[in-house]
């Protein structure tokens, strides 16, 4: 037990990050069930673009409810779904409604609505999509309960500055109270103790949960992140910093826009976001889609359920 365990009331000090369109109950209920907590994500369960905020909504609601139709462990959700920031209250609102045990904010840092969540008796996990000790101060004051720090070393939209995640982490240790999670390149065993000698108590974990037969990602992407290795990974300009991705063919498209000094929003435009992801990584179109997956790939080398996963990354740490 650690403070990361007591405060969720779980077994395992992992976490399995929101992954848009990779998450759905099934992968949130499984990684409850072996200990740890899991995401559910923007577009959690879906495979298609909601048309209406009143759909976004209503699509989050359900697959809460197929969550704890599955386990009665603690699960957490994000109160930001979308660039549509107009969402957050309802959001808010549906999550206490909902009694979702734990909330993700990714840095909107509001008195009101950690005010809400606390009075709730919902964990808050904070995550600053570019860590900073100012903003980690001020998540402690608001009430946060657990931090998360994320180095450049992640798979998703990656953080402006590129600093490698033991490195962040050496930033924040013994600077701030709050429990500190890592994020970015946390795949194996070796990797997570190296994390809790450091001074995090507990681990941020995204594309080692995608190798898993539990999670929906295409099994064409699942067999080639257990192929290959950092070293295949395609880094590139786009907004709001940066990207990777496995080589696809709009990834190389990408890549070579950013070699060639192209602006960030046109490299936008052609990545494509959301529905890039969609395509790439839950369809297996690498023509349309991207692929964008960690660092940490170099350290997987077999597609495992979550328990073994899970049971593997704590090792020694039981």
């Amino acid at each position: 037990m650690n403070r990361i365990t007591q405060i969720l009331n779980i077994k395992h000090p992992i976490i399995q990050a929101p992954m848009s369109w990779l998450t759905d109950a099934k992968l949130v209920a499984s990684v409850a069930e072996a200990g740890g907590l899991g995401f559910l994500a923007p577009h959690a369960g879906q495979t298609t673009n909601p048309t209406s905020s009143d759909e976004v909504l209503e699509r989050m609601r359900n697959e809460i409810r197929k969550v704890k139709a599955l386990t009665d462990k603690p699960f957490g959700v994000p109160f930001i779904l979308s660039y549509d920031f107009s969402l957050i209250p309802l959001m808010v609102d549906l999550l206490i409604e909902e009694r979702v045990p734990v909330v993700l904010d990714n840095g909107w840092l509001d008195k009101e609505i950690y005010t809400k969540f606390k009075q709730a008796g919902i964990k808050i996990i904070c995550r600053l999509p570019n860590p900073n000790l100012a903003d980690a101060l001020k998540a402690q004051d608001l009430g946060a309960d657990i931090l998360v720090l994320t180095g450049f070393d992640e798979g998703g939209t990656l953080p402006m500055k590129e600093v490698g995640s033991f490195s962040v982490l050496a930033e924040f240790v013994g600077k701030v109270d709050l429990p500190i999670m890592l994020a970015g390149g946390i795949a194996d065993k070796r990797s997570v103790q190296a994390a809790l000698n450091l001074g995090a108590e507990g681990v941020w974990v995204g594309t080692a949960f995608i190798a898993t037969t539990e999670c929906r990602a295409s099994e064409k992407v699942k067999e080639w992140i257990v192929s290959a290795t950092a070293n295949d990974l395609l880094l590139f300009r786009t907004e709001p910093y940066y990207y990777r991705s496995l080589p696809t063919e709009l990834a190389k498209k990408c890549f070579e826009m950013s070699e060639n000094g192209e602006n960030r929003s046109e490299i936008a435009k052609v990545m494509n976001a959301g529905t890039g992801m969609r395509l790439g990584m839950l369809e297996g179109d690498f023509d349309n889609g991207y692929v964008s997956v960690g660092n940490g790939i170099s350290q997987i080398n077999k597609i495992k359920s979550v328990k073994e996963l899970i049971d593997e990354l704590m090792g020694d740490f039981r």
